[in-house]
């Protein structure tokens, strides 16, 4: 499937959804609330999965399909309201993933907001308790389509890391593999970063979280928060392939959380699904809703955005 493919517009058939409330959910937790086995558990399983075979019946490994179908899908799931639902079942696939793997401790997220002096020194991206730092200028690889110098991360768990899939384009990516790299904006461009601090910070996420409905939230959160610290990061994270980057998953794990406790103030915002399909062209524009597919391309079974609307009814069974 084609980048900017439109993903299917059709509801399961009536009565399938799931109507069950799990009775001990997990509880989801900020990553410096992990005992350090629980962290070296999640990195140990989050290496494991690229010795997994692919669940689409692809080349690569069980660890490459999540950038590869996040690609595909790539107009659908971004710019409209397929952002949140979408994401929330893609990372909730991927933490079933780990568990494959032989992670059995909590989801977790990673709380940005406590980092606005620099993400550099939050401790989920210590090179012995996270993710490793910024990406070497003295350590650089000439990308598989060979147009840009990758800055690798030479330090903590993924220093040999090497994603095969890398977007160059829009409308096409290339495989081979290439070193995990990074460009953190706060050195590379300070004075951008410094700017976008109060955007993830506290006061930022306080006004996007003060959102009166879903259409006016999905777009706050999406453009706001969500898309600086993308661009913080640097790297991996601007592609289309951004699951890439292990990190991508806690980012979008705090996403999920604050709409989850937006979510919480109002139960009618369980329901709360509208705007327009963003995979469609203006011609053929029409409004989302809950009985449509969240697509996966294979690597889970597609489920409709009714089943995901509240963490604890249908298919999920988390809090936070």
């Amino acid at each position: 499937m084609a980048a900017g493919t439109a993903a299917p517009a059709i509801a399961l058939p009536a009565g399938q959804a799931r109507e069950t409330t799990c009775t001990n959910p997990a509880k989801r937790v900020e990553w410096r609330q992990l005992s350090a086995a629980d962290q070296q558990s999640y990195i140990k399983a989050v290496l494991c999965l690229k010795t997994k075979p692919s669940k689409m019946g692809l080349k690569n490994s069980l660890y490459d399909d999540f950038p590869n179908v996040h690609f595909n899908y790539n107009d659908y799931i971004h710019g409209g309201a397929p952002f949140l639902p979408w994401h929330r079942y893609f990372t909730h696939v991927y933490f079933n993933a780990l568990r494959e793997c032989g992670y059995e401790d909590p989801g977790t997220y990673w709380d940005w907001t406590q980092d606005t002096a620099g993400l550099r020194l939050s401790a989920v991206m210590s090179a012995e308790t996270g993710f490793g730092g910024d990406g070497s200028t003295e350590k650089t690889e000439l990308s598989p389509d060979g147009e840009k110098q990758l800055q690798c991360v030479t330090e903590g768990p993924f220093a040999g890391l090497r994603p095969e899939y890398l977007a160059i384009s829009p409308t096409k990516m290339v495989d081979g593999g290439h070193c995990l790299f990074r460009k953190l904006s706060e050195i590379s461009e300070p004075e951008a970063f410094e700017m976008m601090t109060h955007t993830f910070g506290p006061e930022g996420v306080a006004q996007v979280q003060e959102s009166a409905d879903f259409a006016v939230y999905h777009t706050a959160l999406e453009g706001g928060p969500h898309g600086v610290i993308h661009a913080s990061l640097g790297g991996e994270m601007n592609p289309t392939t951004s699951p890439n980057k292990p990190l991508f998953f806690l980012h979008h794990g705090q996403i999920d959380h604050l709409w989850w406790q937006w979510q919480q103030r109002n139960a009618s915002r369980l329901e709360d699904y509208t705007g327009v399909a963003s995979h469609l062209n203006e011609a053929e524009a029409r409004e989302v809703s809950l009985d449509d597919i969240v697509p996966m391309n294979g690597l889970a079974k597609d489920i409709t955005v009714r089943e995901i609307m509240d963490t604890i009814h249908g298919e999920l069974c988390y809090t936070y």
